[in-house]
């Protein structure tokens, strides 16, 4: 083997181990908290939904602790929604802040979603979808043609942990 084939052999080996370690998989934990019932009137916004969601099912899924109280949050500053923020530390898997957020909406803005890279999800509520955000993968769930919501959590994928936690909401809806 020449020197020329011998580091041309080594780049390409250091661009798959780079390529990798690039690929983070999906971690988090099963939320055991149960959701605070939630009835669902005319005005979503009378909804408190960071008493109704403990802290400590997000934080299972984010797997870092809060570093802040939940915050009330809406939908792109959206009339008629209700909604919590949530933010994360920092941790070894990314340098910047964890984060994540559940909002009630009108079935107006489940409906009105522009979709990029959405895809079906089965077995939560009546409908429910992925769909690419703002800052991250959205989950969308409609209920009962009553209320729809959005589970979403970044700055690291948690596809599986805004499922679980769109099942426990689902539960509490009333």
């Amino acid at each position: 083997m020449n020197r020329k084939t011998f580091l041309l052999l080594m780049f390409m080996i250091g661009i798959a181990i780079s390529l990798a370690a690039c690929a983070v998989p999906e971690v988090w934990s099963e939320p055991t908290e149960p959701i605070s019932p939630i009835t669902i009137g005319a005005d979503l916004t009378l909804i408190d939904v960071c008493a109704a969601i403990p802290a400590e099912d997000i934080e299972a899924v984010m797997l870092v602790k809060l570093t802040n109280p939940p915050s009330p949050y809406t939908y792109r500053y959206t009339e008629g929604t209700s909604g919590c923020y949530y933010e994360g530390s920092v941790d070894n898997t990314t340098p910047d802040k964890q984060f994540a957020y559940i909002v009630l909406t009108p079935l107006e803005v489940y409906d009105n979603q522009i979709l990029y890279q959405n895809e079906a999800v089965s077995g939560i509520g009546d409908q429910a979808y992925f769909n690419g955000g703002s800052d991250k993968r959205e989950l969308w769930v409609k209920i009962d043609n009553k209320v729809a919501f959005v589970v979403s959590f970044g700055d690291l994928p948690k596809e599986e942990g805004a499922k679980a936690i769109a099942k426990l909401l689902v539960e509490a809806i009333q």
